[in-house]
């Protein structure tokens, strides 16, 4: 009589303690912020503060209320000669993180071109007396060079342009040459490419593709540009 009462009390206990942690679980916050990004035509210029960047950006989380002011700008990421996508991210007090982005029109670092302008226009001297000696030409940059300069990374790809029949299937990853980094390892970073763009193997046309890659501190490398045909 006394064991079955003893395990009465320890079932109740054990549906007590249950309960508890299913009340403890449900009580824990486990829904990222969320935010918001109006449309606007912002222009950002390489070298400049984030400022302009945050303009028409909120967030709220479900817990902690209004987190706009928690905002920050994780990176911006030039894909074509005039446009960037700006990466946001928030987070709230129980660490959960929301992230959004937008498109921005992006203008180079003014100051760099004028001095690479000015550089340009400098009259070049020409001894009198002696012949003018031209200089040997410098090597053409190798676009595909897998030897990271600084904390960026690198990604090269073996062409520019793909041509396949409609219908066909595409690997993006197959036009990977290599990716490269001063600490990641090459087949960590492997993981961490991205590519941008919409393409469609059953419709004809150009299709323009981005890859980059980012390393684990959040460096992203050059983008390179991909034009996918489909005939």
């Amino acid at each position: 009589m006394k064991q079955q009462k003893f395990v009465a009390i320890l079932l109740a206990a054990c549906l007590v303690l249950g309960g508890a942690a299913v009340v403890v679980r449900a009580s824990q916050d486990r829904e990222a912020p969320v935010i918001k990004v109006k449309k606007a035509d912002i222009t950002y210029q390489a070298g400049e503060n984030y400022e302009e960047l945050l303009k028409g950006v909120s967030a709220k989380d479900n817990c902690d209320g209004d987190l706009t002011k928690d905002v920050f700008v994780d990176r911006v990421v030039q894909v074509k000669e005039d446009k960037a996508i700006v990466y946001y991210g928030v987070m709230d007090k129980a660490k959960n993180v929301g992230t959004a982005k937008r498109t921005v029109k992006y203008v180079a670092d003014a100051s760099a071109e004028k001095q690479v302008k000015a550089d340009a226009e400098q009259p070049k001297s020409v001894s009198v007396d002696e012949p003018e000696v031209q200089p040997e030409a410098a090597p053409e940059e190798n676009k595909d060079d897998l030897n990271p300069v600084g904390e960026a990374p690198v990604i090269a790809l073996t062409t520019d342009h793909v041509t396949i029949a409609t219908g066909t299937e595409f690997d993006l990853m197959s036009v990977v040459k290599g990716v490269a980094d001063s600490n990641d390892d090459a087949d960590v970073l492997s993981t961490r490419i991205s590519v941008e763009g919409v393409y469609n193997t059953n419709a004809p046309g150009n299709y323009t593709l981005q890859y980059y890659v980012m390393d684990s501190d959040g460096n992203p490398s050059e983008v390179k540009t991909l034009t996918l045909t489909v005939q």
